[in-house]
């Protein structure tokens, strides 16, 4: 598979990570991808520097694979050499805003209008309708607008994920987008506009427990590492360390009550299925700390796989 995309030529015009890594999957299927960036470099090329030259780490994982071209794009020169390699590409990938995509020449109508074929996968923030179209924003502002900073972390203390789910889960959506689009070309002849957003991807992985929010079913709040839909699932403190347990659904749960002696748990109404120790998993979350407090951390971790839980 890692040929497939032979001979498809992709223009990379992201920055950070929703574009870039997009079009670092294409490149890992085999297509051409030229990484165009301003003649000093992208600042995004920077951050986090892991080499001698001050290339990042960042950097080096979303661009690996790719070809780099410096260019100023906005000169009448720079005008010249784009549209000469937008004649010739197969896919576009830019992750602006809507206004920002008409400024550099990089909206669909202008691209169409360069190569009639051509195929434009786009990310932005908030999508390219409505009222916040302008706006920029990293993956916080994903986590922030789905509810999911909310309820991350203790409650009172709004807290985002360490890493980037949402930048890397838009160039996810992003590029299986766009190998859609590759599809529908080659039976049509015809390019398309792909387009992803960070909120919409936020959106969709938050989407179950907002569901519960707008029907009125149930209103969450944060319960800090302890999973709230099923227990005990949490994070353990051993005599030496820590780890990390999910008992999820009734025979999983059936065989940790009989792990640590407690098989009266069963009859408890209190945790009769998943829902119901989601809501009351302090208890359980308790009684698994008891049970793993003198031990340490291997051992832990080798009676439950001994005890697949």
């Amino acid at each position: 598979m890692t040929g497939i995309l032979t001979d498809i030529r992709v223009l990379d015009f992201g920055r950070w990570i929703a574009g870039p890594y997009a079009a670092h999957i294409l490149a890992s299927f085999g297509a051409d991808v030229v990484r165009v960036e301003r003649p000093k470099g992208e600042d995004d090329r920077f951050l986090m520097p892991v080499t001698d030259h001050g290339e990042g780490a960042q950097y080096l994982q979303c661009n690996g694979g790719k070809r780099c071209l410096s260019l100023a794009m906005t000169s009448p020169k720079g005008r010249a050499v784009m549209r000469r390699m937008i004649e010739q590409a197969d896919v576009v990938i830019a992750n602006y805003s809507p206004g920002a995509l008409k400024f550099f020449g990089l909206d669909y109508e202008t691209l169409k209008e360069i190569k009639p074929d051509v195929i434009l996968a786009s990310a932005s923030a908030y999508g390219s309708e409505g009222d916040l179209a302008e706006r920029i924003g990293f993956d916080g502002v994903g986590q922030a607008v789905s509810g999911a900073i909310y309820l991350t972390g203790e409650p009172g203390h709004p807290t985002r994920a360490a890493t980037a789910p949402i930048d890397f889960s838009t160039s996810l959506s992003l590029a299986y987008g766009t190998l859609a689009a590759i599809i529908g070309k080659m039976k049509t002849g015809e390019g398309a506009h792909v387009e992803a957003s960070l909120v919409g991807t936020s959106l969709n992985i938050t989407n179950q427990i907002l569901m519960e929010e707008a029907t009125g079913f149930r209103h969450r709040e944060p319960t800090g590492n302890r999973s709230p839909m099923s227990s005990p699932s949490d994070i353990f403190r051993a005599r030496d360390g820590w780890f990390i347990m999910q008992v999820i659904g009734q025979k999983v749960f059936q065989r940790w009550c009989k792990l640590i002696d407690r098989e009266d748990l069963l009859d408890d109404p209190r945790f009769a299925n998943d829902d119901a120790r989601g809501e009351n998993g302090e208890e359980l979350s308790a009684i698994m700390q008891g049970w793993c407090a003198a031990k340490t951390r291997d051992e832990c971790i080798e009676i439950l796989s001994k005890s697949p839980i």
